[in-house]
């Protein structure tokens, strides 16, 4: 019987240059998340469109985070996650997380919203996953959390998710109905 398989494509001698990537990936339409920890009782928490489910059974989640940031060194120290999904109600919360507010930064963050717990979760948030951080693999400038999902909180069911996409602030609004 004759070899069917077919090769592989050949691989390009030279790779994507960073700035083509981001504006590939800016087409990309992601789910925005706010992910938060504390380090030393104090709070911490980044804006993420990063994030994926890896698992229900047992129930994991990833994350990717760039090892600079300030709340990297949170993630990695106490290993507590929480992954808070945002609504389109939510944009001035991503904005905050995300460092675009001039003068927000640090705890003052957590001023917009209603957060509860030692690793805040966002009441109102479209689900809030409490996670514990089981591994951390380095990935170029980011390190991909690999997370144990311990509880998760689900809010309404009918809002409109927040997405990001070609450098903005979406919102997805409007399912489409196949048949």
């Amino acid at each position: 019987m004759p070899d069917t398989a077919i090769a592989p494509p050949p691989v390009p001698d030279a790779t994507a240059s960073p700035e083509d990537f981001r504006q590939g990936m800016r087409r990309l339409a992601a789910g925005v998340c706010v992910l938060t920890s504390s380090l030393d009782g104090m709070p911490v928490g980044l804006t993420a469109t990063a994030v994926t489910a890896l698992c229900a059974e047992p129930p994991r989640l990833l994350a990717c985070v760039n090892r600079r940031v300030f709340a990297h060194a949170a993630f990695e120290t106490s290993r507590a996650l929480c992954v808070n999904v945002l609504s389109a109600g939510d944009v001035d919360i991503a904005r905050r997380f995300a460092g675009m507010v001039p003068g927000v930064q640090g705890t003052e963050r957590f001023a917009a919203g209603a957060w509860e717990g030692q690793v805040p979760a966002l009441l109102g948030a479209l689900a809030s996953f409490r996670c514990r951080i089981a591994e951390i693999l380095p990935a170029g400038t980011h390190s991909i959390l690999l997370c144990d999902v311990e509880s998760v909180a689900v809010g309404p069911g009918d809002a409109a998710p927040l997405v990001y996409a070609h450098g903005q602030f979406r919102h997805a609004a409007h399912a489409i109905s196949i048949e």
